[in-house]
């Protein structure tokens, strides 16, 4: 039950007015998640290593040099904006619906990044650009990164040009929008893209509190009503629990034309955990195959 508990407390949280800052006390202070260590740095760089080799596969064809890249929801640490300067693009634009960037979390990014370069160049196979010094505010952003932090910014309306980047990405971040507002965002996403660019996506479908809670299944939260579900989920730590056909039909709803579509699991224990649990109604319709992805990566691209 140590996942309840954390969820009235997140919950409890977000009606605060200040909701989000004493989360962010609670998850460094208390909790002590944060920064989030070295190995999340390495796969936070190998994601944004996943996306880059995406564009270069899938996109319009400019050089990443020569590129605005995208991305939604873009956290705390901008681990993977750094990644991508580190990697070689040239300009990014950033958008969160409240501003999320905390200057100590970006700077743990740019000290790890720094520590792991030769390891992380190895990765790669090319040469990493060097990050430097810590920043001592986002305003640096845009000068030594090349980033444009904007925030807070609606992506379902960001107010940006159309056709004005050449590619978008998402990382761990679709699961936590509300279920309505993915359509806009994605609408929009479609709209910023210049023809022939791509979208790279990744998705992790599984119960969250699952990480926190190692006695609950990863499927947990698939046992609940929308109107139970409503109680325990909080603004802060939101779970829609859209399932992989979900987001396939809605990327396709808005005109995208998926290029790669590469669900993970569910294994044999998940299955067996599936078979286990007593669906609600809303998620019977789907095969246990559909049902048990637990991370939904795709790469679209507007024609």
């Amino acid at each position: 039950m140590r996942w309840l508990a954390k969820a009235a407390l997140q919950r409890g949280l977000g009606a605060l007015p200040q909701g989000e800052r004493l989360n962010y006390v609670f998850q460094r202070h208390v909790l002590r998640s944060l920064p989030a260590g070295e190995s999340v740095l390495r796969r936070k760089f190998s994601r944004a290593l996943q996306h880059l080799r995406a564009y270069e596969e899938h996109g319009p064809g400019t050089p990443a040099g020569d590129a605005v890249f995208y991305e939604f929801g873009a956290g705390w640490d901008l681990a993977i904006p750094l990644s991508f300067f580190a990697l070689g693009v040239g300009e990014q634009v950033l958008v969160d619906i409240r501003p999320s960037v905390r200057v100590e979390l970006v700077n743990d990014s740019l000290a790890a990044l720094e520590r792991l370069r030769p390891e992380l160049q190895a990765e790669a196979g090319r040469a990493l650009a060097p990050l430097g010094g810590p920043i001592a505010s986002v305003d640096e952003l845009q000068a030594r990164f090349g980033i444009r932090y904007l925030a807070p910014c609606d992506a379902r309306a960001t107010g940006l040009p159309a056709e004005s980047v050449d590619f978008v990405s998402s990382t761990d971040v679709c699961e936590h929008i509300p279920g309505g507002d993915l359509g806009g965002i994605f609408r929009e996403s479609h709209r910023l893209l210049r023809p022939g660019g791509a979208f790279s996506c990744r998705i992790d479908l599984q119960d969250h509190y699952a990480y926190f809670d190692r006695g609950l299944s990863r499927y947990n939260f698939l046992r609940f009503s929308d109107r139970a579900w409503s109680v325990v989920n909080s603004p802060l730590h939101h779970q829609n629990r859209l399932r992989s056909p979900e987001y396939l039909r809605l990327v396709r709803e808005v005109g995208f034309e998926l290029v790669v579509e590469r669900p993970s699991g569910p294994s044999d224990e998940g299955r067996a955990e599936l078979h286990a649990l007593p669906l609600a109604p809303r998620f019977r319709r789907y095969s246990p195959d559909q049902l048990g992805v637990t991370i939904l990566s795709f790469v679209a691209r507007r024609a």
